[in-house]
């Protein structure tokens, strides 16, 4: 008998791009007996577009942020397999189908694919293929990989076995996770053969904050020593890569970046 599957959406003003990430979990080719919307007290009229739908709506009291979102998405589902999809993502239809054989091992807690953006467009669209989903990079199947949510298949026992997301966490939320599974000695995969797609586009600050948000850590630490080396990897790395491609106007937001992670990490703080 096929195992009972729960998929969820959580956002937070996502208008323009939670319905088509809802829809992309109920067009799988692998049914998903139980969607859930999961709102974080959205006040931009997502709520009123999702709550109206098919998917079955959960609403958050407050806006309390993607620890909690998440905490609870993995509590409100029925399946024993859950699909995670972030509300500014879609996932091809054959996502589920793919990933689901990994769970015949049952150490394995989580698997997720590699998030793209197929056709980027503008400057910012290319530094965040660029430096963000590392496009250009080579992947391979990771096994005891670090947990990312973006478009990702959980298993509730395994994660409600460590105690779930940290609802008290607004980013590093699903690194936290990881580090917890990975510990208890299950496993966590990265497939880089199936693809997530990237559904919405970014300001400079957006991707900026999206930046810091993927590698702040738990406890946004940062040191002077970090920022200088930040510096450095910015130029001979990051803006080095702009300039090697031919796209010199990504080099500006290169330079940024290592001031914004730490504005955002020390001084903001």
């Amino acid at each position: 008998m096929a195992p009972l599957i729960s998929g969820f959406v959580p956002f937070f003003n996502n208008r323009k791009t939670v319905l088509p990430a809802l829809i992309s979990l109920l067009r799988q080719t692998l049914f998903i007996d139980d969607i859930l919307a999961i709102d974080d007290a959205s006040s931009d009229g997502s709520a009123e577009l999702v709550s109206g739908s098919r998917f079955r709506y959960v609403s958050q009291p407050s806006n309390l942020g993607r620890g909690a979102a998440r905490h609870r998405g993995l509590l409100e589902a029925a399946g024993d397999l859950v699909v995670c999809c972030d509300a500014t993502n879609v996932l091809p239809p054959d996502f589920v189908e793919r990933l689901v054989p990994w769970f015949d091992d049952e150490n394995v807690a989580a698997v997720y694919g590699w998030i793209q953006d197929p056709n980027p467009r503008g400057v910012v669209a290319r530094w965040r293929s660029r430096h963000l989903f590392k496009a250009a990079h080579p992947m391979l199947i990771r096994k005891k990989a670090p947990l990312i949510t973006y478009g990702t298949i959980l298993r509730r026992s395994a994660v409600l076995d460590v105690g779930n997301f940290n609802p008290l966490l607004r980013h590093s939320e699903d690194v936290d996770l990881g580090e917890r599974l990975l510990s208890a000695g299950y496993e966590i995969i990265f497939d880089p053969y199936t693809p997530v797609f990237c559904n919405v586009n970014n300001t400079v600050s957006e991707v900026l904050e999206r930046y810091w948000r993927w590698y702040a850590g738990v406890d946004e630490s940062c040191s002077w020593s970090g920022y200088f080396r930040n510096i450095v990897y910015s130029i001979r790395g990051m803006a080095k890569q702009d300039l090697d491609v031919g796209d010199p106007l990504s080099v500006l937001i290169s330079l940024m970046c290592p001031h914004y992670q730490f504005w955002r990490s020390f001084i903001k703080r």
